[in-house]
């Protein structure tokens, strides 16, 4: 890269500082227009200490009940401490590590925990990514240009403001990344034994965030193999450099740190199974290529398009050459270490999960949040790409990187602001239509809903309390399957709703009370059905 004009670095830097403003309003904008969705309120459960279980064996025991006392396992309770939600949720939960859940359950213990609150939580720890991604450009890049526009492109990403504004680990998963990421190149640089243990405690936080980073940490080990092995990258057997070997034992203490919560996710293996199957399940293959298609667009654009929208495939098809382009530039143009660290950064995530896929079938790779590293990556490569024509001698190059770049923000800018309007979006996945449910029964003349606690149905209720008014009423039962454990229906109800029931279920339904049913909501996670 050629040295940049300092006229440059203060237009840019001038430019990122008034999006770095925007950012923070968008952040805190509308934290409870958007449905307080099943793994929100799942959350909230958790950090009250009343996981799923405890939720199921007490109020899905063919009880009628209100939604108060649903949004009730959301409050804490003065008897349950701070040890019962580790443990309880390491019995239950041992999939998502709890650092987040700690700090969250003493963040909401002062502020409350509405979703207002938790969101904000998550929204005040995003801003952490500001520092971050510059720390981490001038550590690799040794360029401030490269941090200025990375920043403005971040400021501006709607797939980080969704995660900002969203009551779980995954924004604060994606700090920790870059975080690490960056202490690792530091310590590589100046290897002393503060930098590696600075870099082991990063690594010990993020092990304690999110199981993946231990797909990040082999990435380190492979990454620093690589700067170790210098001109013989391929040499057999790889040679074993101070660097690679202060990295394994940093991280090796970091695993053992780990331990204690290792020990919940392999006692919990069954449940762990059970409640991770779905991401076996194959997609047909053009949804999974689409899905594919759209999440690697949707850091720089997110309109929350369907499938099937025509211009969405525009975006995401030129969005992801860009991509494409900008990682080759990077790899042909850099030294080796800051090449190589773009492609095991990425890399390591996508073949973790892209892998399996292709084995042995599955959704992994469509999933948005188990990505977050490989859309970090290409963000910082679209940003490089940028600042390098920034500083090219054709007057061509300076005004087409000028020109993508303004186009990029415009479009972020304009993704961000629909977002921010919008009361539902993608990343609700299971309970992203809910306000059209709420519509339905709240409309209703004494609304009764017959719900079970199968699958995602028990905090999916909870999501859908938040939208009731209040004299709504539930009829909760335990998992029916094949039985029937209804009796008398109860008195008082004028409009009854069947929700999330199996067919078996709605068939003996009809046959025992003589009551017709019409579909009145349907969509691929949801069916609502209206006794006639």
């Amino acid at each position: 890269m050629s040295p940049p004009d300092p006229k440059l670095i203060r237009v840019v830097r001038l430019v990122s500082l008034a999006l770095l403003v925007l950012a923070v309003c968008f952040r805190f904008v509308g934290l409870d227009r958007k449905v307080y969705w099943h793994d929100e309120a799942y959350t909230s459960m958790v950090i009250t200490a009343r996981p799923g279980s405890y939720l199921s064996n007490e109020l899905f025991q063919n009880k009628l009940v209100h939604p108060a006392d649903l949004l009730a396992y959301q409050q804490f309770v003065p008897t349950l401490s701070l040890t019962d939600m580790i443990v309880r949720k390491g019995v239950e939960d041992a999939q998502h590590p709890p650092l987040y859940y700690i700090l969250l359950r003493f963040w909401a213990q002062v502020w409350g925990t509405s979703p207002t609150v938790t969101r904000g939580f998550t929204a005040l720890l995003s801003l952490l990514m500001f520092p971050a991604v510059y720390w981490f450009c001038i550590e690799l890049f040794e360029s401030s240009l490269v941090g200025w526009v990375a920043i403005a492109l971040f400021a501006v990403s709607p797939l980080q403001l969704v995660f900002a504004q969203e009551a779980r680990q995954y924004g604060f998963w994606a700090i920790l990344s870059l975080a690490s990421s960056t202490l690792l190149l530091r310590a590589i640089r100046m290897s002393s034994w503060r930098n590696w243990l600075l870099y082991g405690v990063s690594m010990v936080a993020a092990l304690y965030t999110a199981l993946f980073a231990v797909w990040l940490a082999v990435s380190h080990v492979v990454y620093t193999l690589v700067v170790d092995q210098a001109n013989q990258l391929f040499s057999l057997p790889p040679r074993l450099g101070k660097r690679t070997i202060a990295c394994v034992i940093t991280l090796m203490v970091a695993f053992v740190l780990f331990i204690p919560w290792m020990s919940f996710v392999v006692t919990s293996t069954g449940l762990l199974g059970r409640s991770t199957s779905w991401i076996t399940v194959p997609l047909p293959l053009m949804i999974s290529i689409q899905m594919t298609l759209f999440n690697f667009s949707r850091s720089f654009v997110d309109f929350n398009f369907e499938l099937s929208n025509p211009l969405a495939y525009g975006f995401a098809t030129l969005l992801l050459l860009l991509q494409g382009y900008a990682t080759y530039v990077l790899c042909r143009t850099t030294p080796t270490r800051i090449g190589w660290f773009l492609v095991t950064f990425v890399g390591g995530t996508a073949l973790a999960f892209g892998l399996p896929d292709l084995l042995s079938g599955g959704q992994r790779f469509t999933v948005t949040r188990y990505l977050i590293p490989c859309f970090i990556g290409l963000q910082l490569a679209v940003a490089y790409l940028l600042a390098t024509y920034f500083t090219q001698r054709q007057r061509w190059k300076v005004r087409l990187a000028t020109g993508v770049f303004s186009l990029l923000l415009v479009l972020g800018i304009a993704s961000c602001s629909v977002y921010t309007q919008a009361n539902t979006w993608w990343s609700k996945v299971l309970n992203s239509n809910y306000h059209q449910v709420a519509a339905i029964v709240n409309g209703s003349d004494r609304p009764l809903i017959i719900s079970d606690a199968f699958g995602y149905n028990a905090a999916s209720m909870i999501s859908l309390s938040y939208l009731l008014k209040p004299e709504a009423q539930f009829l909760l039962m335990p998992a029916v399957g094949n039985d029937f454990p209804l009796g008398a229906l109860p008195q008082g109800s004028h409009s009854i709703f069947l929700m999330n029931l199996p067919d078996v279920f709605r068939r003996q339904f009809v046959a025992k009370y003589q009551r017709q049913l019409k579909s009145v909501f349907h969509d691929p996670w949801n069916d609502l059905w209206k006794v006639q």
